[in-house]
């Protein structure tokens, strides 16, 4: 696997965690099956998304239309936020990496209808902030 999807999935799979239990670290069970660079990645991602999340709430609140954040699942949140901190804050990263990613991985952790939602949202934001939309999908 890629080191920067294994970080996303990482990423993913901690805020979720943080979410629900309060842990907000980067131990977890078998974290040696993972590889140094995803780790470190998903630590750069975890810290942007703490430090960025009223901004990235914003984004998804104002993106996602009669979808209040409350009500949003909470892996579809994490996967949502991962996405939204690379589009502000990760220009390096084209548009069209970062929104296929969180499809993809919204896929694996959660539905058809959850990566459809996802890409929909990412798409809208990437259109306000970077003024690119994804057009691969």
């Amino acid at each position: 696997m890629d080191v920067r999807r294994e970080g996303r999935e990482l990423a993913v799979m901690l805020l979720y965690r943080e979410k629900l239990t309060g842990l907000a670290d980067l131990t977890i069970p078998d974290i040696e099956d993972v590889s140094a660079d995803a780790v470190r990645f998903a630590g750069k991602l975890l810290s942007g998304v703490r430090s960025d999340l009223p901004a990235i709430d914003a984004a998804i609140s104002e993106a996602s239309e009669h979808w209040d954040i409350s009500r949003m699942g909470l892996v579809d949140l994490a996967m949502l936020r991962v996405g939204v901190y690379e589009l502000l804050e990760r220009p390096d990263t084209p548009v069209g990496v970062i929104i296929n990613e969180a499809v993809e991985i919204a896929r694996k952790f959660s539905s058809d209808e959850c990566s459809r939602f996802v890409n929909g949202v990412l798409d809208r934001i990437a259109g306000d902030v970077r003024g690119e939309v994804n057009t691969e999908d």
